[in-house]
């Protein structure tokens, strides 16, 4: 294995699979996905056991493409699932059969003959497409929690910080006045020093009454 990997050949292959994981793609980031050495496949097969039900290829992409709270890993992820989904609700079928959208116009199609998608495809079609909408509705509620959440914790922590702020100005206050009153009244030593003083708090016992003989 050492030996093939010190050959021209292993180099060459190994810099071009280097360079394709660096590349920018025309300025859209690298390909980026989460799924590990696992298969989209094998991803998908352990999300249908965990939940019990089948799922489509677009919840497999925001898997893989987003963080545990919703959000896109890389950016360009959630505008290629905004795309998907625009095209796919863009694309018509008229009654002869001719496919609309995705770039093509109904003046270049002519009159050739034309064959319609078969019923399962149509079928397949659409439930793919109400996945793919119902997916994006899930993202942009999360989206949304997220934001609402963030939010609520930047008051809470700017109401700790002026309540903080306040207690502070009220204690210096309290210690002005306490410097102004010592050095003012002599009255007020005397009053300190009574009202520090603890406190016996507990009540004699009461002599029992006695009988009259």
């Amino acid at each position: 294995m050492c030996n093939y990997w010190d050959t021209e050949e292993a180099m060459q292959r190994s810099a071009t699979y280097s360079k394709a994981r660096i590349s920018d793609r025309g300025g859209l980031g690298p390909h980026i996905h989460f799924s590990s050495p696992k298969s989209f496949q094998q991803i998908k097969d352990e999300m249908e056991e965990l939940l019990g039900r089948a799922v489509s290829l677009g919840e497999v992409f925001i898997k893989t493409h987003t963080r545990p709270d919703g959000i896109w890993r890389v950016t360009s992820s959630g505008a290629h699932n905004r795309g998907l989904d625009h095209n796919l609700s863009s694309t018509e079928m008229d009654s002869r059969g001719n496919p609309y959208g995705f770039g093509s116009l109904k003046e270049t199609l002519g009159k050739r003959k034309r064959y319609g998608q078969s019923s399962s495809s149509s079928s397949s079609f659409l439930d793919l497409q109400e996945q793919l909408k119902e997916a994006q509705r899930k993202i942009e509620e999360q989206a949304a929690y997220n934001e609402r959440r963030d939010s609520e914790d930047a008051a809470r922590k700017a109401e700790q910080t002026r309540a903080a702020a306040e207690q502070k100005d009220k204690l210096k206050h309290l210690s002005l006045v306490e410097k102004y009153l010592r050095q003012t009244d002599p009255h007020f030593l005397d009053f300190m020093a009574t009202h520090s003083a603890p406190q016996d708090t507990t009540n004699p016992l009461s002599p029992l009454p006695q009988n009259d003989p």
